[in-house]
């Protein structure tokens, strides 16, 4: 599997361990599932965005992204609105968008996330995976904060 970038795991150095490690494991589950796809990472404010897609225009064609936040992760599906959730765990009341909202690195063995992951990827007509192929595009934006004093 991927080893988490450099950049990544500085811009995770803002958040407790816990929630670092729930975010380290929450991407492997992601790349699991949507790999071979593009990976877009930033920092923004205090949360930390990975953003997954079929192209190198992520941001635009983003399918799910991951938000790093103070207390908890966030599963976030562009066009969750039109998932199959028949668990109902998905929440949110945009136009388009839905999420859930994990708080523990137990949570990333709940069934339902690899299904909504699985549903999205088809939604998206993301080329299935074949074999082991599990090629992962990853940019960075670096960051334009100042560090933070150590």
């Amino acid at each position: 599997m991927t080893k988490p970038p450099r950049e990544l795991v500085e811009f995770l150095r803002r958040h407790d361990p816990p929630i670092r490690n729930l975010a380290l494991g929450l991407r492997r589950v992601v790349l699991d599932e949507m790999a071979p796809c593009h990976e877009y990472i930033f920092a923004m404010r205090s949360a930390v965005m990975l953003l997954f897609g079929p192209n190198d225009r992520v941001i635009d064609d983003c399918v799910c992204m991951i938000a790093v936040l103070r207390k908890h992760v966030n599963l976030q599906f562009t066009e969750g609105i039109e998932l199959e959730d028949p668990s109902g765990v998905l929440r949110g009341t945009g136009k388009r968008m839905r999420h859930l909202t994990l708080k523990t690195i137990a949570e990333l063995d709940r069934p339902e996330i690899r299904v909504l992951l699985q549903r999205a990827r088809i939604r998206a007509g993301m080329t299935p995976r074949q074999g082991a192929r599990r090629d992962v595009i990853t940019r960075v934006k670096p960051s334009t904060s100042r560090p933070a004093d150590s």
